[in-house]
Formats: structure tokens, C-alpha cells, sequence
């Protein structure tokens, strides 16, 4: 009886040994996917709105982000997030960002604000995380530094490593590319009224005394961050900390992640699944609005991307004032999509309009009075009657007659009509 209670009680400990390693290799193994996988809070202070397909949601530290969330800080607020172990980013007071992850291709798109970048680990090969504006976009590889949007002022600071910079002019469609090294400040400059240079680059050395403050207070809070910067860009790391009088700095303890936070029913782990997307313009570009290109997977998920504005205009012409013999006109040039317009010149005819005029007076432009050439001569057919005279003469039916005369009519010109200008008399 003895020996069938121990081998009972042998199987009950077996089978709640065995439940124990499959529930540790459970979390192990649930662990590692999100810190892997998945882009989660680090930290927040302040007011941080999330945005998740047009609904705003409650941000908690450990929050896992999906693909396509937007988060957005008020004033004196900050978030960090780990979009995973070896990449951090933190937005800075009144910025806005959304992420985007497809696959190893992960592409944050920065609206307004600023943001610090820290890439501890270059990334492999197959990997891509861009950082885009509304005009460039950083390809970061394994670095850290300072991207920053104010209004149309769009610039970055690299602390360490090394970045690849395309700007884009979205209204001519020109593009610039540049390369950016460390303690160098980047300023893009954006020109509209001409089609060459309208994307420009100020690209100078900076000291740490120019720094924003939001960059110092990150550097402050990760000193192997600090200490990475300082040996790439050479900045006075004491005076960073506002230890300027020569005191040695003494590294606080090093940084650890926060406990995880329990949650009442932990999310199901998401199969693998590699996105295949497909494109569709859902809102074409015009000449001064861009578009828009969503990307489908046959799974539901989705993201969209702007189409730059085109930039180019779709003019129709109009004579708004017609050009005359003297006076030049003007041609009036009207989008038919934005209403942009401009005009152009329309060159003085040099052909005079002349009226009136006769024989004896010249004729006169109806547009400008200039004299031109002689009018015509006015000519009329008139009858005219015989014209005769009379001559005294001997009467020559007396022979030899020296004393008696008559008076004989001679015909001068017979009744005729003749052709000839009522004005000045002219026949031709």
C-alpha cells in the first residue's frame, strides 16, 4: 500500500514539474517575441495621446504599438519608445509622429516637432528604419541624433555615426541628396519660385553649447549615450552635465527597463505572418495638393504613404485685353485645377484701322488718330450737253457778198457723259 501512495505521489510531482518548464518556456518564449518583434512605451511624462485608426487610445508604460499608430505630446511632455532592443526614440513637448513596420522595414514619419534617435546596433543588411519629414529622409543605420520640424524649417543634428540625407522640393519635384557626420547640423531650405536649386543645403559644425535643450536632456539622462556622443563629435561631456568647474562626473547608476506592467488577460501571441502588400492610389496628386498611395495586405493590415504635389499646373489662356495697333494687350494663364494664374504680354499689332480720308485730306486710325495715307478721289459719271460757240460770219449764200453776216453756231463737244471726282475735278 506504501509503495502504490509513493508512486502516486512520484506522477502528481512529475506532472506539476512538467507544467512549471512548459509555463516558464511559455514566457520565455513570449518574452522574447515582443521585445524582438514589437514597439512598446518605455516611458511618458506629461499628456501623450495615441491614435489608433482614428481612435485615441490610453498610453500606459510596456503598451505595445502597432503598425500605423500615431502619437502625439502636449506641452512639457515627452515619450520614449522602443521599437526594439537596440532602438530607442524619444518626442519631444508638442511633436507628432506615426509608425510604420513592414517586415524588417520600419519607417517613422515625423509631422511636426522633434525626436532624438539612438540606434545602439548597426543594422543587418536586410534591415531598413528611415526617418521622414514632409521633405527628407534620414537612412539610419547605426547612430544617434536630432531630427527637428518647425513649420517649413526641417533640420537634424547627428551625434554619432553616420546618415544618408534625400531632400525633396514637393512643389518643383527636385531632389538633393547629401551625406551627414558627427557634431554636423543640417539645414534644408526649400525655394518654390524657381526649378534649379530649390532644394538647399546649410551643412556646418556645431559645439555642444548649440544644442537644443531637449537633445542635452537626453544625452543627461543615458550616460553611455553621453559617452558615445562625446567620443564621436569630441563635446565637452562636464559641461553637457553643467559640471563646467572642472568636477569629476560621476556616472549614475545605469538605466533599467521598468517592471513589466500586469495586464488582466495577457494578448495571444500573433502567428508570424509576412505582409504582402498591394498598391492603390486613393487620392491622386494635383499640381499643388499631394495624393495619397495605400498599401493593403491580403491579411487587412494597411498603411499609406503621400504622393508628392506634382507641381505642374494644367493652364488654360484667355485675351482679358485685346492688343490694339498702338497699345500692347495681355494674356491672362489660369490653372484649371488650383486657380494659380499669371500673364503675359501681348505685342502692339502695328496695324492701324484708317477710316475716311479723300483726294485732298488723308485718312485717320479709328484707334489711335495716327495720319495715314490720301483718301481715294470721288468719282461720278455726269451728262454734260453739247457745247458750242457762235461765229460771226459772211453770209455765204450771197456770192460775193463783203457786206451782210450771219451768226453761225459751231459745235464745240457733242452731248456726252464723262467720269471724273466731285471733289478736285480729276478725269482720267
Amino acid at each position: 500500500m506504501k509503495k502504490a501512495l509513493d508512486k502516486k505521489k512520484m506522477i502528481i510531482i512529475a506532472v506539476v514539474l512538467v507544467v512549471i518548464i512548459g509555463i516558464v518556456i511559455a514566457l520565455l518564449l513570449r518574452k522574447n517575441s515582443i521585445s524582438a518583434t514589437s514597439m512598446r512605451v518605455l516611458r511618458y511624462e506629461g499628456t501623450v495621446n495615441m491614435e489608433e485608426d482614428g481612435i485615441l487610445k490610453t498610453i500606459r508604460e510596456n503598451l505595445r504599438l502597432k503598425s500605423g499608430n500615431v502619437l502625439e505630446t502636449e506641452q512639457q511632455s515627452l515619450v520614449s519608445i522602443g521599437l526594439d532592443d537596440t532602438k530607442v526614440v524619444t518626442l519631444d513637448e508638442m511633436s507628432s509622429a506615426n509608425f510604420t513596420q513592414s517586415g524588417k522595414n520600419l519607417n517613422l514619419n515625423l509631422q511636426k516637432g522633434s525626436l532624438y534617435f539612438d540606434v545602439q546596433k548597426p543594422l543587418a543588411a536586410d534591415e531598413n528604419f528611415d526617418i521622414a519629414t514632409s521633405t527628407m529622409i534620414v537612412g539610419i543605420r547605426g547612430t544617434s541624433g536630432w531630427v527637428s520640424v518647425e513649420g517649413d524649417h526641417e533640420s537634424l543634428i547627428l551625434g554619432d555615426g553616420h546618415v544618408h540625407v534625400i531632400a525633396t522640393n514637393p512643389v518643383t519635384g527636385e531632389t538633393k541628396e547629401i551625406d551627414v557626420n558627427p557634431r554636423q547640423r543640417l539645414n534644408v531650405y526649400l525655394y518654390n519660385d524657381r526649378d534649379v536649386d530649390s532644394v538647399v543645403f546649410e551643412l556646418e559644425d556645431i559645439t555642444e553649447r548649440q544644442l537644443p535643450e531637449f537633445v542635452l536632456n537626453v544625452l543627461r539622462n543615458d550616460m553611455a549615450l553621453l559617452d558615445r556622443v562625446c567620443e564621436a563629435t569630441g563635446w565637452d561631456k562636464n559641461w553637457i552635465l553643467g559640471t563646467t568647474d572642472g568636477t569629476e562626473v560621476t556616472d549614475p547608476e545605469p538605466a533599467t527597463d521598468p517592471e513589466p506592467v500586469s495586464e488582466p488577460e495577457p494578448e495571444p501571441a500573433e502567428p508570424d505572418h509576412e505582409h504582402v502588400y498591394t498598391s492603390e492610389v486613393t487620392k491622386p496628386a494635383t499640381c499643388s495638393n499631394p495624393g495619397e498611395m495605400t498599401y493593403t495586405c491580403e491579411c487587412g493590415d494597411s498603411y499609406t504613404e503621400e504622393i508628392p504635389a506634382t507641381g505642374k499646373h494644367t493652364y488654360n489662356s484667355t485675351v482679358t485685353t485685346q492688343a490694339t495697333c498702338a497699345v500692347p494687350g495681355v494674356m491672362t494663364y489660369t490653372c484649371s485645377v488650383c486657380g494659380d494664374t499669371y500673364t503675359e504680354v501681348i505685342p502692339a499689332t502695328g496695324e492701324h484701322d484708317f477710316q475716311g480720308g479723300d483726294c485732298q485730306h488723308p485718312m485717320i486710325c479709328t484707334v489711335c488718330g495716327a495720319e495715314g495715307p490720301m483718301g481715294q478721289h470721288q468719282m461720278a459719271t455726269i451728262h454734260c450737253n453739247a457745247e458750242t460757240h457762235t461765229e460771226h460770219i459772211l453770209d455765204p449764200s450771197i456770192p460775193g457778198n463783203t457786206m451782210w453776216y450771219i451768226d453761225v453756231e459751231v459745235v464745240d463737244k457733242p452731248e456726252r457723259d464723262e467720269t471724273l471726282c466731285l471733289i478736285c475735278g480729276y478725269r482720267p
